[in-house]
């Protein structure tokens, strides 16, 4: 099949959010490949508006699930853009796998330049600082036993963003200490720290900036950055309730 073929498949794919009965075509050949055809897929969603990124597989916990060796971005959408508290509707073949994550929204631009941005140069950047939950859903046949190609193609797998309140930006030595403990229905299960997140979420965020202008994209005032798990990776049924609390940072929750 034409990478036509397999972007048409992955676009229908994103706007029905069932889990694919086949695959549309062969494997990108490499990860770059794999973000063309993302990236395609996203143009011709022309319906959703773009709302930032998604970083994906920025822990060493992730990486081992998906059986991979480094991040990857994915595109956020306004229309799967939750408050605080919401219900996220998913069907019966979705996976639920529930992220917490700290999440930025940029103040300003990150254009291209002739060097790369610095971790605090992207931070001065951000308007707010928000705790943030990212529901991630592989919709090709195989799931999480893919490969990290399909992955990427796929969207970087993103199914929604939850933000709770923002608060205005931290110093930079303090991103890395942020802990997250999570409940599912009222019962404590998961932990975690932020430095999970490739040593802290300010590195994921330079990271991103300098990846997309790589990319010919940039970082845009009003984006959504949402860095990364922090905790286990861990997925939950429908009908759950799950509340992540930040400490120093807030809470925020989500149900299915």
């Amino acid at each position: 099949m034409s990478d036509a073929e397999i972007i048409a498949a992955l676009h229908r794919g994103r706007l029905s959010g069932g889990k694919m009965s086949r695959y549309p075509g062969p494997a990108p050949r490499d990860k770059d490949h794999a973000f063309e055809i993302q990236s395609a897929v996203r143009k011709k969603l022309k319906s959703w508006k773009h709302a930032g990124w998604k970083v994906g597989c920025t822990s060493a916990k992730a990486q081992a699930a998906l059986n991979t060796d480094g991040p990857f971005p994915g595109p956020l959408y306004e229309n799967r853009r939750y408050k605080s508290g919401a219900y996220v509707s998913t069907q019966d073949s979705n996976s639920r796998t529930t992220e917490p994550e700290v999440a930025f929204i940029m103040a300003r631009d990150l254009p291209a330049r002739d060097t790369p941005w610095s971790v605090d140069e992207a931070l001065a950047a951000v308007k707010t600082v928000h705790p943030a939950i990212e529901v991630v859903n592989p919709r090709l046949p195989n799931g999480f036993k893919d490969v990290v190609e399909w992955y990427i193609a796929d969207g970087a797998l993103n199914h929604g963003i939850v933000l709770g309140t923002g608060i205005p930006p931290l110093r930079r030595d303090q991103y890395a200490k942020i802990t997250a403990k999570v409940s599912v229905n009222g019962e404590w299960k998961y932990s975690g720290v932020a430095s999970n997140a490739l040593g802290g979420p300010e590195n994921v965020l330079a990271w991103l900036a300098n990846h997309l202008n790589g990319k010919g994209l940039h970082l845009r005032a009003g984006d959504i950055v949402s860095t990364g798990v922090i905790t286990e990776v861990f997925e939950v049924n429908v009908r759950d309730e799950v509340m992540a609390v930040f400490e120093g940072l807030g809470v925020v929750s989500i149900s299915y």
